[in-house]
């Protein structure tokens, strides 16, 4: 082969390598926020929706808990699978609650707030254990892991908004209407952005920590226009797309800083799922007939963007879950046809993937909830009656989903409306393909003395597990035996260990995957 042609297979080789590599998902550093299995609504800053889990391939019901407020945004998951959430109406006494839950749905603590105010922000688990939320009586609280409160933030005009954010140097921003309210880690109001039209939208960031995204404008209804922003954290405004309209659930933001959001085209009249690249000039769209105001996709490890949207079916608007690949091509379309009427499938919240790709979602109107494989089949739905679900799901470490949902602001008496979903230890085989090699990060993390390592097998092989320290000196060998193709289970315990970073290495048919861990004493 002549050299130049050489030099242009490198370079095609090359090019097609760091496309290939693009599209791999991987989950964002944030030092800032706890290192649990949901420790925000969308799992993480960058609004992805996206466990590292694997959740319940059934709709086996392990629990149902009464709240009586009803719970809206939440629950969040903090260290040890703790649960963490508000309430979603006003509450006849002079108080409201705020509650933590062990994994099982056993309470562990209460705590009251001021008012009869609904505490119905979502809720925010700091790397430190510190949970934050805000509540409609307009204060901020951050709360210690035992329940005690450590300080309040008063007269922001929180009114309702679907969460609060952390930036990686642990401020704390909070819109408000027509402010970005930044808070110290210690409660004190920093600085106020003024966002005209702001609303009460999400915020998230850019991976590298230093860009924000929010909308403002939108209205109060979803035909209002309003625009996209993309600014540093002092709010210096870097770029602004203006739109007829867009949706309020928050920006997608992936691996390449790459931003998805459902607009309306001013010029076309025409509604899209967009992709913008970070300088804000569009990557490519997907045209669909119309969303809901507070959808928003998610994205799976692999890149695919997945939906919920309305096409026109032969002359029929139906409700669909759509996937695309991550040049936005078409994956799948799955309609979504249960019940009487398109109403009834009226899923008015962001999605969540799991580590295999599955997808869950439920109807805010009508009374299912869905899981979909990643191949866009559905594995099962689950009927949660005359509950509204307009949140999205929370997955922890062992696999459990958590469905928080209610009646309405003013009714207070909900049952069975906290639920928990999660295999059969005996099914897991019978339903669950494994379809590669992964090695998931442990929980907890940082742990003490004992964690939990999930791994997948995608064939039969010996597997080896190991635990080197830091300078690389083999300390534990977990697994060293022939294990059959499925998920994988075991139990670390490092009781005789001192404190510190250890790294632990999957070896398994060829393939090798490598996490850290923190030891803390």
């Amino acid at each position: 082969m002549k050299p130049f042609k050489i030099i242009l297979f490198l370079l095609v080789f090359s090019l097609s390598f760091i496309e290939l590599k693009s599209q791999q998902q991987v989950k964002i550093p944030w030092p800032s926020l706890a290192n649990s299995p949901w420790p925000v609504l969308r799992g993480d800053m960058q609004g992805t929706g996206r466990s590292e889990y694997i959740g319940p391939r059934t709709n086996n019901v392990i629990w149902r808990k009464d709240m009586p407020l009803g719970v809206i945004y939440g629950p969040v998951i903090g260290y040890d699978d703790n649960l963490y959430m508000g309430e979603r109406a006003l509450s006849l006494d002079t108080v409201n609650y705020f509650y933590c839950l062990d994994k099982d749905g056993n309470n562990k603590w209460t705590f009251e707030t001021e008012t009869s105010y609904a505490n119905n922000v979502g809720p925010l688990i700091g790397s430190d254990s510190t949970i934050y939320f805000g509540s409609r009586n307009n204060n901020l609280y951050a709360m210690e892991f035992n329940g005690q409160n450590k300080w309040i933030s008063p007269n922001l005009r929180i009114g309702l908004q679907l969460f609060i954010s952390i930036a990686l140097n642990g401020d704390l921003f909070i819109p408000a209407w027509d402010t970005i309210n930044v808070v110290s880690q210690s409660g004190i109001l920093k600085k106020k952005i003024a966002v005209q039209d702001l609303w009460i939208r999400g915020i998230v960031f850019s991976p590298s920590g230093d860009t924000m995204y929010y909308f403002d404008g939108g209205g109060q209804g979803i035909n209002a226009p309003g625009n996209l922003h993309s600014s540093d954290l002092e709010g210096n405004n870097y770029w602004t797309i203006h739109l007829d309209s867009h949706n309020w659930g928050t920006p997608l933001i992936d691996n390449q800083n790459k931003i998805y959001i459902f607009g309306r085209d001013t010029s076309l009249s025409k509604s899209f799922l967009y992709c913008f690249k970070p300088n804000g000039s569009v990557d490519w769209k997907y045209e669909i007939f119309s969303y809901n105001l507070y959808t928003g996709p998610t994205m799976d490890k692999n890149g695919n963007i997945i939906f919920h949207a309305f096409l026109i079916i032969n002359g029929v608007q139906k409700s669909v879950i759509i996937s695309l690949d991550y040049y936005g091509n078409l994956n799948w379309i799955t309609t979504l046809d249960l019940g009487i009427n398109i109403f009834d499938n009226w899923i008015n919240h962001e999605l969540v993937c799991d580590a295999e790709g599955k997808v869950y979602c439920g109807s805010s109107n009508g009374p299912y909830f869905y899981c979909l494989d990643s191949d866009g089949t559905i594995l099962w739905t689950l009927d949660i009656g005359d509950l509204e679900y307009d949140s999205c799901p929370a997955i922890g470490s062992d696999g459990t989903l958590y469905i928080g949902s209610h009646i309405s602001s003013t009714f207070p008496y909900h049952t069975q409306n906290l639920i928990a979903v999660k295999d059969k230890p005996n099914s897991i085989s019978e339903y669950t393909v494994v379809n590669e090699y992964n090695l998931f990060q442990n929980f907890p993390n940082p742990f003490n003395p004992s964690t939990v390592i999930n791994y997948a097998v995608k064939e039969a092989g010996l597997v080896r597990l190991k635990v080197y320290d830091i300078l690389g000196a083999e300390v534990a060998e977990l697994v060293n035996e022939t294990k059959e193709a499925g998920n994988h289970t075991i139990e670390f315990n490092a009781s005789q260990l001192p404190s510190g970073v250890y790294i632990y290495t999957l070896q398994v048919n060829g393939f090798t995957g490598s996490k850290k861990m923190l030891l803390m004493k």
